[in-house]
């Protein structure tokens, strides 16, 4: 199960991003909740997450095909620098006072726009820190290490906005990126890696992996679920704080108590993929979890009462993760390494193409009837999204089917 932590580069890495991601989950835990509060509005929250995510779809693609040209590390480097310091200077805002919620959308784009040079970054690095034997084995302790810290950082979070205030959730996410940058001080990569590749950057040269998609259908279907996954699961995150408090009638502990149980089915799902490794990587495993998640966020949407709603979630973020991490992997391990980042930027392209979208949309409904059925809607979407998924990919002339 941990056998890709073997590798002292991969040891550095992990332990510092552990650190660096509860800062991060602090940090979003936290957004939520101050967003609510300044706005009092379903829609503008739905914005605000709207604007976090848009920037990986207007990026996205350029920066993988920035990782296939020049040295990923550094670039991880300069993206840990940028949240660092924007995450510093809201902190030192809310220690002032409450800030306006326009601002807010301003942070909210500067974080999506680290992230998105970041993403395709990060997961293509994989491959260099362990090599390809211990790649699945990588990438599922990566998303064990982002859901577990993802019970670690909404605790925080819960725990500081009720305590303390706003401004120290923040001013932890910008003091965690030290730690992330201390190890990539520590990794130590072979000089090919640092060497600048003589492909000319340009749009053909962006857009290539695109082309190959078209012969590789266990990618592209990994890709069209996610975007469907995007479009109306992910953003489920955009309106758990107006949940919390329209229907569950909670205060930010409690809020800060969904995101942990939320975290600890991601967490549950991630480490199974570890065990189970290459055996996991096919259609069937990517259906189950996006089922799972469809049907226990509609449960989510429609609990009154703490006990069912966090038991509701706990499941749907095991679906979740269970999809997503058996989706990232069969990606990587299927791509060509020339074609690696830019086709994992198409894969970050596809979340981020369908998460701006879909928190917009699931906000204005909740404005127009309630979060709870907004997130019933989602969940409801997904369903039928992935029903028509997998009907398209069936009935494509010449897919035939070999991870089933």
């Amino acid at each position: 199960m941990f056998s890709a932590l073997r590798n002292p580069n991969y040891r550095y890495f992990y332990i510092g991003q552990s650190v660096s991601l509860i800062g991060t989950w602090t940090r979003s835990a936290a957004l939520g909740w101050v967003a609510f509060q300044a706005a009092r509005s379903q829609f503008l929250l739905g914005l605000v997450f709207t604007l976090n995510s848009l920037p990986l779809f207007l990026f996205v693609t350029y920066a993988g095909a920035l990782a296939d040209r020049i040295p990923k590390i550094r670039i991880f480097e300069a993206t840990s620098w940028f949240a660092l310091c924007s995450s510093l200077a809201l902190a030192l805002m809310l220690f002032h006072g409450p800030v306006h919620i326009g601002y807010l959308m301003v942070f909210a784009t500067l974080w999506g726009t680290a992230m998105a040079f970041e993403m395709p970054a990060r997961q293509t690095l994989m491959v260099d820190l362990v090599g390809k034997d211990d790649l699945v084995n990588a990438i599922a302790l990566n998303s064990a290490m982002v859901n577990s810290t993802r019970v670690i950082g909404p605790a925080i979070g819960g725990a500081l906005l009720a305590t303390v205030g706003s401004a120290w959730c923040f001013l932890v996410d910008a003091l965690s990126y030290l730690a992330v940058l201390y190890a990539i001080s520590r990794i130590r990569l072979p000089p090919e890696h640092y060497a600048r590749r003589r492909e000319r950057g340009g749009l053909r040269h962006a857009l290539e992996g695109f082309g190959y998609l078209k012969t590789n259908p266990s990618i592209a279907e990994a890709i069209a679920l996610l975007f469907v996954m995007g479009l109306g699961g992910w953003a489920y995150q955009s309106q758990m704080s107006a949940f919390a408090v329209t229907q569950l009638k909670m205060g930010a502990g409690g809020y800060g108590r969904l995101l942990v149980f939320n975290g600890a089915g991601a967490c549950a799902a991630a480490m199974l993929v570890a065990a189970g490794g290459e055996r996991l990587l096919g259609a069937r495993v990517l259906y189950a979890g996006t089922a799972m998640f469809s049907a226990f966020i509609a449960l989510f949407g429609a609990a009154h009462r703490a006990l069912p709603a966090e038991a509701a979630l706990f499941f749907a973020g095991f679906g979740i993760i269970l999809f997503f991490s058996v989706g990232n992997s069969l990606v990587q391990t299927q791509s060509p390494d020339r074609l690696r980042g830019r086709i994992m930027g198409i894969w970050a392209l596809a979340f981020g193409g369908g998460m701006p979208v879909g928190s917009f949309w699931l906000g204005l409904l909740a404005s127009r009837t309630s979060s709870g059925f907004a997130l019933q809607a989602g969940g409801t979407f997904c369903a039928l999204g992935a029903l028509a998924v997998f009907s398209f990919f069936r009935l494509m002339p010449g897919n035939a089917r070999q991870n089933e």
